[in-house]
């Protein structure tokens, strides 16, 4: 009895179907087009979140970096060395000797002679000192006399600090400029 009742189980298998290999191939071809479309979608986010975050990084430094420029230089007492458009040194209300210097890539701020980074992915730093400056129309008689200036004009081009490649998602840059008139000079 129990041969028997095997015998009626193997044909009642056979008459259930199952997927023909067209149904298997129709199906895996779509699954293919919504996962790659799905892959395609996740790249272009992941693409958008790099930019963001590279443009972030670059106007934060930049924005940073020049505020506090913009802060110590206008309490200086004076300025004591023009080292070049990228270098300056000057005594700050407290009597301390401070020195912005790009070197490469790397800007960096010494106090009274012991230098630490202060950003780094600095493009370019242009110092522009002035005896005598005009706001209304940004103009103004240079000077290379440390003893006059009266006016340092700063412009700060950043980029990434991780150096990334040209033309990828990571290459942004970002340019700030300002006028700083020298209060105690």
């Amino acid at each position: 009895m129990s041969a028997m009742r095997t015998m009626r189980a193997i044909p009642a298998l056979r008459n259930e179907r199952g997927f023909t290999l067209t149904e298997l191939l129709v199906v895996m071809a779509v699954l293919g087009i919504v996962l790659a479309g799905v892959f395609v979608i996740q790249q272009q986010g992941t693409r958008s979140y790099l930019i963001g975050a590279s443009r972030v990084e670059v106007q934060q430094n930049a924005r940073t970096t020049l505020e506090l420029m913009i802060r110590e230089l206008r309490s200086a007492q004076s300025v004591t060395a023009l080292g070049g458009a990228s270098d300056v040194s000057f005594v700050d209300h407290t009597g301390a000797t401070i020195r912005y210097r790009l070197v490469g890539t790397t800007l960096n701020r010494s106090v009274n002679g012991t230098a630490a980074v202060l950003v780094g992915g600095v493009q370019t730093l242009t110092l522009t000192y002035y005896s005598a400056f005009d706001g209304s129309t940004n103009t103004g008689t240079v000077t290379a006399t440390p003893g006059n200036v009266k006016v340092i004009r700063i412009a700060i081009i950043t980029g990434s600090e991780r150096g990334a490649s040209t033309g990828s998602a990571g290459d942004q840059h970002a340019r700030l400029e300002s006028s700083v008139r020298l209060r105690n000079s």
